[in-house]
């Protein structure tokens, strides 16, 4: 047995011990998937505040050489699909060039055209037109959502942004066949921010076109949203990120999803109330073990974050981090990581 083979097996049987372990069917490894999470704002986010140096250097998401590269180094990992973070863009309208905001009855903005919105949705564009040319190629699945205004949910505008999603990608004839799908349908997870702003259940709201998720992050501290004993997620939201042993939601009586992280961030300072230490990258040993207790509980998806995000908000340093990207501080170490761990989930290895 391989150094790497036993590390695996040990870091499994510490995860079987691990809380929610057996209280639900695993999927069956063949019908596992993994989708992991992309940004496609560079720019308008710029470089000035990234955690490290992409191997391919400041590159721009709507370059198509940089798309390529990508869905071939996804593709070679045997990542599923990636999930395009959009999760701040409905109060966008596109339709709203060169016009002025709809506004509110007091004044507030309803609508608008966001110039660094309609980037970030050009360069999908772009991803759709590259990744179609890319033999196996990962699946793609728009990630919806906005942190603050919840109110857009009921009012119309997470409505119109479905609508853009369903007239531009599922309606396309090349790009409707490449969107990730659940249940029969195209998927779609909408953040809903952290902490979450609905306490006792998933929003009332649906469309029937397609399969709707919601998700917020570090579900591990919203206690509400988590049984403390099996970190069963109580109302089916996904994690964005978790601290520690992650959360995991069921469908149709198996688990459903389940976060991966290479790290995590400190909760508070050190000394302050709820104080949680960051969980650091560890020569790849943190990622390990996440995967591990992915394979414990058994969940029909590993949703893996994050591809590519750079920016320091949630990345504060290299040890702190959690992009895959191959990078100059670590090459290639984590994107051959992630396709030895996805075998081991998928059972292929």
């Amino acid at each position: 047995m391989t150094t790497l083979s036993l590390l695996s097996t040990v870091l499994l049987a510490a995860a079987q011990a691990g809380p929610g372990v057996g209280l639900y069917p695993p999927v069956p490894p063949g019908e596992r998937l993994v989708g992991i999470a992309y940004s496609t704002w560079f720019p308008p986010v710029n470089w000035g505040s990234i955690w490290g140096t992409p191997e391919l250097g400041e590159y721009r998401s709507d370059d198509p050489a940089v798309l390529r590269q990508h869905a071939e180094w996804l593709a070679y990992a045997g990542v599923d699909f990636v999930w395009i973070d959009w999760s701040n863009n409905w109060t966008h309208d596109p339709g709203l060039e060169g016009k002025a905001p709809v506004l509110k009855e007091n004044g507030e903005r309803f609508l608008a055209y966001r110039p660094d919105i309609a980037a970030i949705e050009t360069a999908t564009d772009r991803l759709f037109e590259v990744f179609a040319t890319v033999p196996d190629a990962p699946k793609v699945s728009i990630f919806l959502g906005y942190q603050e205004d919840v109110e857009g949910i009921h009012d119309g505008r997470l409505r119109k942004k479905f609508d853009q999603v369903y007239r531009d990608y599922v309606q396309h004839p090349t790009y409707g066949p490449m969107l990730q799908t659940y249940l029969g349908k195209p998927l779609v997870v909408v953040y809903l921010g952290t902490p979450c702003r609905f306490r006792s259940g998933v929003p009332d709201w649906d469309d029937d076109r397609f399969t709707v998720r919601w998700m917020t992050g570090f579900i591990t501290e919203q206690h509400n949203l988590r049984d403390a004993d099996t970190l069963l997620s109580k109302y089916g939201y996904w994690s964005w990120e978790e601290r520690g042993d992650q959360t995991f939601p069921v469908h149709d009586g198996r688990p459903e999803s389940m976060n991966i992280v290479a790290s995590w961030r400190m909760q508070a300072e050190p000394g302050q109330p709820g104080y949680i230490a960051p969980g650091l990258r560890r020569d790849g040993d943190t990622f390990r073990e996440r995967w591990a207790r992915a394979r414990a509980i058994g969940p029909r998806f590993a949703m893996v974050v994050s591809w590519n995000e750079w920016t320091t908000g949630e990345q504060p340093s290299v040890e702190n981090s959690k992009d895959i990207e191959p990078s100059v501080e670590f090459g290639h170490q984590y994107l051959d990581l992630l396709k030895e761990e996805i075998a081991r989930f998928k059972g292929t290895d």
